[in-house]
């Protein structure tokens, strides 16, 4: 038998747990203590962009308002040009479901794709 979350056998003499979702109360299967305590569920989708700064983003901040409540963050560079910006999105409740953030693929980059 192995952990559900590392996929690790367990040991002789090693602390098993029950784990569970915290939301929902479902058995999610056997797994490690300290992986069990330190399993978290992301609460975000990164989409990469390349260049994006270089582009009009703004336009796609506009348009992101369209998607229903939840707001929206920004971290610019000029009025009109965003490092990054990320919108919520919220369930029937109001609360968050998950976040989408967009980053500048280009900027994570050491050298252009010219350099390949």
């Amino acid at each position: 038998m192995n952990c559900w979350i590392c996929r690790k056998d367990f040991e002789e003499g090693e602390v098993r747990v029950c784990d569970h979702c915290h939301f929902t109360g479902k058995y999610r299967g056997a797994a490690h203590q300290k992986c069990s305590a330190l399993f978290r569920k992301p609460k975000f989708v990164l989409v990469f962009f390349h260049n994006l700064s270089g582009y009009d983003a703004y336009l796609f901040v506009k348009n992101l308002n369209s998607m229903g409540e939840g707001n929206i963050d920004c971290i610019p560079n000029t009025k009109e040009k965003y490092i990054s910006f990320s919108k919520s999105i919220q369930d029937e409740e109001g609360k968050l479901k998950y976040k989408l953030r967009f980053l500048d693929g280009f900027k994570f980059m050491a050298s252009s794709w010219m350099n390949l």
